[in-house]
């Protein structure tokens, strides 16, 4: 009688020998049957010394043919790459020079059986006993810094701080919050100031059952925040008795802030960040962190994000703070190559700055190997820019199934499709203009106008003008509309996406020398979404132009350029993967 089929475990992994696949989280890994069988190897011989001898005599016997060094290098690169593993800091596969290879983490064997689905847990803004504004900050803060040191966890799918903020008041119970962020495991806790030191509670429930699997209590200085947050994350993982792969102790332990002053100043700023009358108070509050405390990654990610936002959308910050921006980023990803939110926020800023390639570039190899929502996200504006319609929505389709309420920026990729009915279905505050001129394409211009002059009256940046230019141009209004869109241009403004935006808005109101001379400035800024201006009507009125035709063909070289990066860098079997997922 034969044994039963065993499946393989090591890390957030699993081999299936019997099918012949390689599995992440439940997500399948391509990996050609050769590299396959060597991984097979390595793994059943986990901790011993592989020789390239034995290597050849187990895979290689029938294969005289073959030139087995060549072979087996190759098979070796392809593991490496399908396991997110290098050969100069290995996690998994260490080469020994003339011998042969050893893998490194223990693996577990077990019979087949139905994917269990990983732990979802949301954690909620804190409650605050009393009153105080010295701690206030922390009732956001902390939740939203324990959310982040989770999320490096492969057995865990956390909730992000923007959906567990929609429960901040405290007014929905536990089986509506399950229900809608889809968890099973809720983090709730209460904050109280007891002289100079903070009193914190935090209990984990189990939604189905109602059951308290732990409660915990600390009592620190307000000067030792990080603490709070350590113990939090320590208690959360043994109370699901996680067991913990090499890399993700490594995770935990490396974006640690070494100077408790620089902690409280990172997480005073995350509150401020979201706010954009707060966003000098957040850009000098990172500053001042990353002085204090010059290695710790996340706030010199989020700072490079606070300068980009401020440089896009405030006139006065201009090229210097798209400069600053760029310089955080490198030293974030310097720090912690694998920091998502550093990722994720510098796409965006390459996009903005014509390289979407480089952007894409650098994330698909990531997304392939070791699925992150943050960084899927990351990828959706870069491919959107180089006219990736496709592929970008569905980079979103896979982002929403690991996080199903993560923001993205898929609503220009909907427009740009001309899927209006889901762009209109978009809140109008995020993306205004779109969103509105998506809402009069479905019949529905009459609600997007009073929606449009109630923010018009509240929003203070340079979004503002795109405001009012969504506004008179649905109103017909020529003269107000062409001057909105003058304020915008003559302000600096150097985004090539929302410049196409204006370039099509001019050809509607019939300026098409202005609206050809933008075109320009769009493809030289790196937008190239060529399938969406071959068909926008709202450019039929230039297509006689021979500078629009030129222009048209340049647009179509440098789309056709990036179609065939993304070809090599098996973007399409990231559509795959994730229209599978979804």
């Amino acid at each position: 009688m034969s044994e039963p089929t065993q499946i393989l475990r090591f890390d957030a992994f699993e081999l299936d020998a019997a099918a012949g696949e390689l599995r992440r989280n439940g997500d399948r890994i391509k990996l050609s049957p050769q590299p396959f069988k060597v991984l097979e190897l390595l793994v059943r011989r986990s901790g011993e010394v592989v020789t390239r001898a034995e290597i050849r005599d187990s895979i290689w016997r029938d294969d005289t043919f073959v030139d087995f060094e060549q072979g087996l290098n190759f098979c070796i690169r392809q593991v490496r790459e399908a396991v997110g593993d290098t050969a100069d800091t290995p996690r998994f596969i260490e080469t020994l020079p003339r011998r042969g290879y050893r893998f490194l983490v223990p693996a577990e064997t077990s019979s087949p059986a139905a994917p269990q689905r990983a732990r979802r847990v949301i954690v909620l803004p804190f409650r605050m006993l009393r009153p105080d504004p010295a701690i206030e900050f922390l009732a956001f803060s902390l939740p939203d810094a324990l959310t982040t040191a989770l999320s490096g966890l492969n057995s865990l799918v956390v909730r992000s701080s923007l959906v567990s903020s929609r429960y901040a008041n405290g007014s929905f119970d536990m089986k509506t919050i399950a229900g809608e962020a889809d968890v099973d495991l809720i983090v709730t806790g209460t904050l109280l100031s007891a002289g100079d030191e903070i009193r914190v509670s935090a209990q984990l429930t189990e939604t189905s059952s109602g059951t308290l699997l732990c409660s915990h209590s600390m009592q620190t200085p307000i000067g030792n925040i990080f603490r709070l947050q350590d113990e939090l994350t320590e208690c959360v993982v043994n109370t699901l008795q996680l067991r913990l792969s090499a890399y993700e102790q490594r995770v935990l332990r490396q974006d640690v802030p070494v100077d408790a002053k620089a902690y409280e100043y990172y997480l005073r700023a995350n509150q401020f960040s979201h706010d954009s009358k707060q966003w000098a108070a957040a850009r000098d509050l990172y500053a001042r962190c990353v002085e204090a405390d010059p290695r710790y990654a996340p706030a010199w990610a989020r700072l490079g994000r606070i300068h980009h936002v401020m440089a896009k959308y405030l006139p006065s910050e201009g090229g210097e703070g798209q400069r600053k921006a760029e310089a955080a980023f490198r030293k974030a990803l310097e720090l912690n190559p694998d920091l998502a939110i550093a990722h994720k926020f510098y796409a965006q800023l390459e996009a903005d700055l014509g390289r979407a390639v480089d952007a894409m570039k650098r994330l698909i190899p990531r997304v392939l190997v070791a699925p992150d929502p943050e960084v899927f996200a990351g990828l959706i504006s870069p491919l959107c820019y180089c006219g990736l319609l496709d592929a970008s929505a569905a980079a979103h389709q896979r982002a929403i199934r690991l996080e199903p309420k993560i923001r993205t920026s898929v609503p220009h990729t909907w427009f740009l499709q001309g899927d209006y009915q889901r762009a209109a279905a978009m809140k109008l505050d995020d993306n205004p203009y779109i969103v509105a001129l998506a809402m009069a394409e479905v019949g529905r211009k009459s609600e997007a106008l009073p929606l449009l002059r109630a923010l018009e009256a509240k929003i203070k940046t340079r979004m503002g003008d795109f405001v009012v230019a969504a506004r008179t141009l649905l109103e017909e209004d020529q003269v107000g509309s062409l001057a909105a869109v003058r304020r915008i241009l003559d302000s600096g403004f150097s985004d090539p996406q929302a410049l196409f935006y204006l370039a099509r808005h001019l050809a509607r109101i019939d300026e098409k020398v202005s609206a050809i001379e933008l075109l320009d400035r769009v493809v030289a800024g790196g937008f190239v979404a060529y399938p969406a201006m071959a068909r926008d009507s709202w450019l039929e009125r230039l297509r006689g132009n021979s500078r629009f035709a030129n222009t048209m063909n340049t647009i179509e070289r440098r789309y056709r350029d990036a179609e065939q990066q993304f070809n090599q860098l098996e973007g399409p079997r990231l559509m795959e993967l994730a229209l599978r997922a979804a």
